[in-house]
């Protein structure tokens, strides 16, 4: 089961640096040591004897961001230096967040930007006046630098996971944007097709502000994150959304879902007998595996879920940080009185085999229960009995325990359909780690998956793929409902 969003979600508003450091430099260093700390102190792939090229990958990642010190001078060139660093680990579990009283970023843009259409860059949002290239026009090249490459330098470089189409979706509307980053050449000419025709455009830079480049960056992307909700179809189907795993209990999220799960109980029968059950997770980033296992009883019955084979099973790195970790939001789950009494009981077992674990002197616990039962001493369930459809739809924010969801649900025989899903490494369940300056945070994963068959940084792919706006719920329900 993974806690991500648990652990994560109160973290996001922790107070950020009281005063701007002005030695930007010194300011990267001590940070960067500080990742580095963590990392080696709490990441299991430093013990993972299954992954030998771990730690050279940690030493490359750590050489790459000092050797960018002396080009750091301001808090963009600490941030991207940062984020190069976070990115050479090539797992979406490794992330950069900057805390409340960060500085931003100067943000420029030409008037328009691109946006991945498969491998094609294309604009995808562009304001009015002359001078620009239209929408739908694809982008060839700027100063000599073919769009692949130049797309890789400026974005891939530092968002790191550049071979998943996913990371393109979401991350490739900045090709066109200039942040301050120092390790990239400002663009001065590019070269679009269109129509049979290829024109070059001369980039006129211009500041962006922080609303309107959310805007235009979510244009790019064609997703968006719908509200936790469900609601009956037409045709006696369910559309059921669930836009987030996240599971603090502190969070709306967590109420809503909690809700959710209350109300479709009480239509178990119904929902198994349904001709169509939609399990909507655009904009689904992860959080905790309870709620979509939750909803798999409902949708195929207990017995179904319960009997599938489990060859997995989980190994967690026993550091004092991520013990003191799980074992504080134990106690935050403990207040919450519609806590789920399988989560506590997951939390309670992995604090104190971890506990143990470190006092024998292990690096690693292997946590018991994620361990099935031999097959010959596993109880025989009877299978589903639903013949109506399941459709998953997935965009490319799917990731962390909204890829574990379509691990099951696909299992037991539901169609994804959408766009390709982001991907995870086999590290997860993170703790967030506040970096010294107070300017950012780093998250540390603390557990290691084994025998899981999705391979590390696998994406799922849709079984029918949606070329239209996954912004447009109405379309997307006709689609899948064949009208």
């Amino acid at each position: 089961m993974t806690i991500t969003g648990l652990l994560m979600g109160a973290l996001l508003a922790a107070p950020g640096a009281q005063d701007a450091p002005t030695d930007w430099s010194a300011t990267l260093m001590k940070d960067l040591d500080a990742a580095d700390a963590a990392m080696r102190g709490s990441h299991p792939g430093m013990v993972d004897r299954q992954n030998p090229g771990f730690v050279a990958q940690l030493d490359d990642a750590l050489a790459l961001a000092r050797s960018r010190t002396g080009n750091v001078g301001s808090f963009a060139g600490y941030w991207w230096a940062m984020k190069g660093y976070a990115a050479a680990f090539n797992d979406g579990h490794v992330s950069l967040n900057a805390l409340a009283g960060a500085p931003g970023l100067p943000t420029r843009w030409p008037g328009f930007l691109t946006g991945f259409d498969g491998d094609r860059q294309v604009v995808m949002t562009v304001e009015g006046g002359p001078g620009h290239p239209p929408l739908g026009a694809r982008l060839l090249s700027c100063d000599g630098i073919d769009a692949q490459t130049l797309a890789a330098r400026r974005v891939g470089d530092f968002s790191g996971r550049w071979n998943l189409q996913a990371s393109r979706i979401l991350t490739g509307g900045e090709v066109m944007l200039d942040q301050g980053n120092p390790f990239v050449t400002t663009l001065h000419t590019c070269i679009f097709g269109a129509g049979g025709h290829e024109k070059a455009y001369a980039l006129q830079w211009k500041p962006l502000d922080l609303e309107t480049r959310k805007q235009r960056l979510a244009d790019t992307r064609r997703s968006f994150r719908p509200a936790n909700d469900w609601h009956t179809m037409p045709d006696g189907g369910y559309w059921i959304t669930t836009s987030s795993f996240n599971a603090d209990p502190t969070e709306q999220n967590f109420r809503e879902l909690t809700g959710l799960l209350e109300q479709l109980s009480l239509k178990t029968e119904a929902l198994q007998q349904a001709p169509l059950v939609v399990l909507d997770v655009r904009g689904n980033s992860g959080g905790a595996s309870h709620w979509s296992i939750e909803l798999a009883r409902l949708i195929w019955g207990r017995d179904a879920v319960d009997a599938l084979p489990d060859h997995s099973w989980v190994e967690w790195r026993t550091s004092d940080a991520n013990i003191a970790q799980l074992r504080g939001f134990l106690q935050k789950l403990k207040q919450a009185p519609d806590a789920s009494p399988e989560l506590l009981r997951m939390l309670e077992t992995v604090t104190a085999g971890m506990t143990q674990a470190a006092e024998r002197g292990e690096a690693l616990w292997h946590d018991p229960s994620s361990i099935p039962a031999g097959e010959a001493s596993k109880p025989v369930r009877a299978g589903s009995t639903r013949s109506g459809r399941v459709v998953v739809l997935a965009d490319a924010s799917c990731g962390s325990a909204c890829l574990d969801a379509l691990d099951l649900w696909k299992q037991l025989g539901a169609e994804q359909v959408g766009v390709e899903t982001s991907a995870d490494s086999l590290y997860m369940d993170v703790r967030p780690e506040r970096l010294p300056s107070g300017l950012a945070r780093i998250s540390v994963p603390m557990k290691v998956f084994r025998g899981r068959v999705r391979g590390s940084n696998q994406p799922h792919v849709p079984h029918r793929r949606y070329e239209g706006d996954m912004r447009d719920t109405a379309a997307l329900e006709a689609w899948i409902s064949g009208k």
